[in-house]
């Protein structure tokens, strides 16, 4: 069941989700009660330090339900953010039970309309935001902060080769 199951979040999808539980009367009962489960038990970190395994806003991800073929997904803020059949907003409970999950956790979903209960399994982190600005980090702090283009002894070398063949002429 999804009830105690925590979830780890970064600063940022704890802020979205505040907001959106502000804003609570839009949503389906469903997505209510995750909503508020998902407040009450997650813990958040910065940012830079979640780890590369768990879904975050705007990860790519592929995930499972009861046991179906595997889907991808990119986790979205909002519809309006999303590419249609390539995304799950967060107002969604599949969206949202997604966030925070990590590899190969799994979540029975809230109940909707008098339907049996799904689960869902998350079996990869595709792409995820924060560690793929930590690894461009990285690659920018092991890169040489300089490079050489050109040799200034070699342009020494031709401008004086070049005084010389002038002295000549005259």
């Amino acid at each position: 069941m999804w009830k105690n199951l925590p979830s780890i979040l970064t600063n940022k999808d704890f802020t979205i989700l505040e907001t959106m539980h502000d804003r609570r009367h839009v949503l389906t009962d469903s997505v209510r009660q995750l909503l508020s489960h998902k407040l009450d038990n997650s813990t958040v970190v910065f940012s830079e330090d979640i780890d590369d395994d768990l879904v975050t806003l705007n990860s790519r991800v592929r995930y499972r339900v009861s046991g179906m073929q595997p889907q991808m997904a990119i986790v979205t803020q909002s519809r309006m953010d999303a590419m249609v059949g390539q995304s799950l907003a967060l107002d969604t409970v599949r969206g949202l039970a997604l966030l925070g999950l990590r590899e190969t956790e799994e979540m029975t979903l809230p109940v909707q309309d008098s339907c049996t209960p799904q689960r869902l399994v998350v079996e990869s982190v595709l792409f995820q935001p924060e560690a793929a600005r930590r690894q461009r980090l990285n690659e920018e702090l092991a890169r040489p902060a300089l490079r050489l283009v050109h040799d200034a002894g070699s342009i020494c070398d031709r401008g004086r080769k070049a005084a010389n063949e002038l002295k000549q002429i005259r």
